[in-house]
Formats: C-alpha cells, structure tokens, sequence
C-alpha cells in the first residue's frame, strides 16, 4: 500500500514538476559554478553588472547556454575562501568556451580598452576554484529563480553513487509540502580521487531567510523509523559542509 500511494504522488506530481524544472534550469544538463573572491574598493559588483552580465545575456540569446546566475556567500568574511558564486547553466557542455570574451558583448571596444577592462577585471577579484557538476535531478514550485540556495557539499564513496542518487530522489518528493522554494542534486565531474572533499551537491532553495531558519532551527526526538533513515542517510554521505548565498542576478 505504501508504494501504491508512492507512485500516485510521483505521477500526479510528474507534469507540474517537470514545467517548473524547465522555467527555472531552462533543461540545463551541466552547470560551471566559480568561486570569486572579491577585492576591497575594486567594484567587482559593477563589473559582473554592467559587462559579464551582458556576455551572459548575449550568450543566452546564442544558445550557447541557457542561463547565468550572480550569488553573494552570506557568511563570507574576509577569511572566507570566496564570496561570489557564478553558475553558468549549458545544454551542452561542448559549448562551455562558446561566445566566451568580453569583445563579443562589446564589439566596439578596441584592444587597448579591451586590453585595460582585463587588468581591471584581474584587480578586483580571484578565481578561487572552478568546479563542473552534471545535473542529476531537480525541483522547483515556482517559474522563478528563488532567493536563497543553500548548498550543501557531500562526500559519497565511490560505489554508492547510484544508492546515494536513488535516496536523494526518494526526498525530492518531500520537498513540496515543505517551506522549500526548490530542490536540486548536482554530481561533480570536473575532477575525482579519494582526495577530493565533495563530489556532488545539494542545493535548497528558498524565498526567505525565516522560511530557512524555521526548519533548521527545532530539534525533535527521532523515532524508529526516521532513526533508520537518518542512519541509511549518514552510511551513504559525509555531510561534508554548507555555504548559504543570495541570489543578485539572474538571468535566463
């Protein structure tokens, strides 16, 4: 009986899931996050405003990828290791280069102005790391990119990709009678190796900070049952850390 009413739930959430998926991944299979450190007094802000964001939007309309998201890391401190993420969504990751080049957004830019924006650019901020993760599953209750993503970075050991990804699709069908604005399970591709801290993560979206803090924030005694799933959880997944970031520009 409980897995009848399983797939009931799955196929009468199928049709709204899917359209939301695709208004806010716009059917991205891949996604390029970078994280920026930012310099003091260099107006970074202004840069990705009035230039990278221009690119993005250029590149959209070429097809060369399908969207392009600005996130400020809410916790950043001076020692914070970066305090902008940049996602870049593509179809196909063949085309991560294509369009790339601020010239393509402004072509009448000369070299010497070209050659002056680039040591600006380098100036303001540092690439701190650049990761590639592939889309395995998401969902969204809206048609807009939410305000808050907390991204959860977790270690799976090799041979328990596929239990681990079933598990986290068996909670994707909790997240619509939850505070969640979104859901989202990325497996990392760029790099592998027992060395390696994370190799997927996930991502909790949300419209508010209280929406956040409420479910975070109570503690409640387990029972049997969800003390067995907690344990099935923890044996597939080290938790590994969690960075919480503001959406500032979004386009698709």
């Amino acid at each position: 009986m409980k897995n009848y009413f399983l797939t009931l739930i799955m196929f009468f959430s199928f049709c709204a899931i899917n359209a939301q998926e695709e208004a806010v991944s716009n059917g991205a299979t891949f996604l390029q996050v970078d994280y920026i450190k930012t310099v003091p007094g260099k107006n970074y802000g202004q840069i990705l405003n009035e230039r990278w964001a221009k690119l993005a939007e250029k590149r959209i309309k070429e097809g060369t990828i399908v969207g392009w998201d600005a996130w400020w890391n809410m916790n950043s401190t001076d020692e914070s290791n970066h305090d902008i993420m940049l996602v870049t969504l593509l179809t196909d990751i063949d085309s991560i280069n294509a369009g790339a080049g601020i010239k393509r957004a402004f072509p009448d830019m000369t070299d010497d102005e070209v050659a002056e924006f680039n040591k600006k650019n380098r100036e303001a901020r540092k690439i701190v790391n650049s990761t590639i993760y592939k889309v395995v599953d998401n969902y969204f209750k809206q048609d807009s990119v939410p305000n808050i993503a907390l991204v959860n970075y977790m270690k799976v050991t090799h041979g328990d990709e596929y239990e681990y990804e079933k598990m986290e699709k068996e909670y994707k069908l909790t997240v619509e009678t939850s505070a969640k604005a979104g859901w989202a399970l990325h497996k990392r591709v760029d790099r592998f190796g027992s060395n390696l801290n994370n190799n997927y993560m996930t991502v909790d979206f949300y419209n508010k900070m209280s929406e956040m803090m409420n479910e975070r924030a109570p503690t409640y005694e387990m029972s049997k049952d969800q003390r067995e799933v907690h344990d099935r959880v923890q044996k597939l997944r080290r938790h590994v850390y969690s960075d919480t970031h503001w959406n500032f520009i979004s386009l698709r």
